[in-house]
This record gives C-alpha cells, structure tokens and sequence, in this order.
C-alpha cells in the first residue's frame, strides 16, 4: 500500500556513498546528512540510502536479504539492509562484506 502524501510533497530518495555522521571523507557526507533533514522539515518523504562501512549502533537489522546477481555466470551475492529513523529521515544500510573489508583495509582492524 502506498503512502498517500499532501499535495506537492514528495517521496525523495538519495544514494549516496556517506552519510555523516556514519561515514564522512568529504563534503557528500554533509551534504547527505543535513539536505534530508531540511526537506523532511517542509513535510517531504525522505530516505538516504548508504553502505553500511562499520557496526553502527543506531543502525538495526532489518532482516531483509536479497540475492544480487553478480558477473555473467549466474552468481550471486547476499546483501542484507539495516535502518535508522532520525529527524524526519528514514536512514538504510546496505550491508555486504566488501564494504567493511575497505574499513579493514584503511584502518587495519576488523569489524
């Protein structure tokens, strides 16, 4: 079912690769952060959605996995989502392995 909402206000979707204060190496981070925020505060719909880089402890398994198709053989790979609701904004993480292995590999520890 479909969410009806007021005339001129919209369903608004951002994908982005960060999200401060989850994960931040520029500018994009901001950016995705306080937008969402300030469209949700004129009575917008908003989601952003984002890797899921580390164990974020707002961040709760929403036990939704899918199988991606990966390569040209037929293969696949599971991806699970995780969300938070904060400030008017619905937060999702897409959860896979090669995102935290990137953490591991800058930082040297292991999730």
């Amino acid at each position: 079912m479909t969410e009806s909402l007021p005339f001129g206000k919209m369903n608004i979707v951002f994908v982005a690769s960060e999200c401060t204060p989850w994960s931040k190496t520029g500018g994009l981070g901001d950016v995705v952060r306080d937008l969402p925020i300030e469209l949700a505060k004129r009575g917008h719909r908003v989601m952003s959605i984002q890797p899921r880089y580390d164990q974020y402890r707002d961040g709760w398994d929403t036990s939704v996995v899918i199988d991606v198709p990966i390569g040209p053989k037929g293969n696949t790979t599971e991806v699970r989502f995780f969300h938070t609701w904060a400030k008017g904004v619905d937060r999702v993480f897409v959860d896979h392995p090669v995102f935290l292995e990137k953490v591991k590999g800058k930082t040297g520890n292991k999730l």
